[in-house]
């Protein structure tokens, strides 16, 4: 499912309307419709939030499926050792599992 496909799945399962959204999230609806069908790239962090919030979806769900990190995540990457080598370990072992 595209990024756009899965705005518009929240939004139509949700029962809003493009304009409903548009205004809750403080976007135009033209901007709203364009990102729905894919002809814009996923918009800004701010952006996403505002969607999320309107759409009553995870912030950082949201940020992740527009194929983002989330800043709080990269902060705790960068800051956080522990957290770096964990992941560091799931994605060698994800590499694995996938015979590369």
């Amino acid at each position: 499912m595209s990024f756009g496909e899965y705005i518009r799945s929240l939004r139509t399962g949700k029962g809003f309307s493009q304009v409903e959204v548009a205004e809750m999230a403080n976007v135009t609806t033209p901007y709203l419709s364009k990102i729905e069908k894919d002809r814009v790239p996923p918009p800004s962090e701010d952006v996403l939030i505002r969607l999320a919030l309107a759409l009553s979806e995870d912030t950082h769900r949201m940020i992740v499926r527009a194929g983002k990190i989330p800043s709080d995540f990269q902060d705790v990457i960068l800051q956080d050792e522990e957290a770096f080598k964990y992941l560091k370990k799931k994605c060698r072992a994800k590499i694995t599992a996938n015979g590369g």
